[in-house]
């Protein structure tokens, strides 16, 4: 899989929030027309994030195994857990969203603090698991 496999989900992401650039524009107060463009671009970047990391997730809840920096990758049983946690941070965070447009504010808070604790979990379980990451694309030195 080559990097632009690998990151689709953060651009297509993001043109699916350029695509709906005139709803979010309307939701904008009457703002200057370079501070409406700046609000699209900040969602297309976290809904984008936000493609990303379920990706990530779902990397890791069905194929057991998340990438880890230095060549490295975290497999099994923390794999699939943290990938699990991710993928529910990213829908309740996605719900909490929702909710506060609606103005259902306790139901709001109630979930977004739910997703950061999800979201805390998943760091976790990632942070604990390093130490296990198994070397995978690391190149080889050369001597």
């Amino acid at each position: 899989m080559g990097s632009a496999t690998y990151y689709s989900p953060l651009w297509l992401g993001m043109l699916l929030v350029l695509i709906m650039n005139e709803m979010i524009r309307g939701l904008v107060p009457a703002w200057s027309v370079q501070m409406q463009w700046l609000v699209v671009a900040g969602v297309a970047l976290a809904v984008g994030a936000q493609c990303q990391v379920f990706m990530f997730g779902l990397q890791g809840a069905f194929a057991q195994v998340v990438p880890v920096p230095w060549g490295r990758s975290l497999r099994g049983r923390p794999a699939a857990l943290t990938g699990t946690l991710l993928m529910a941070w990213v829908l309740l965070s996605g719900v909490t969203v929702l909710l506060g447009f609606e103005e259902v504010s306790k139901a709001a808070w109630t979930l977004g603090v739910t997703s950061l604790v999800v979201l805390a979990l998943a760091a976790i379980v990632y942070v604990w698991g390093l130490p296990a990451a198994l070397e995978d694309f690391r190149e080889p030195r050369r001597r």
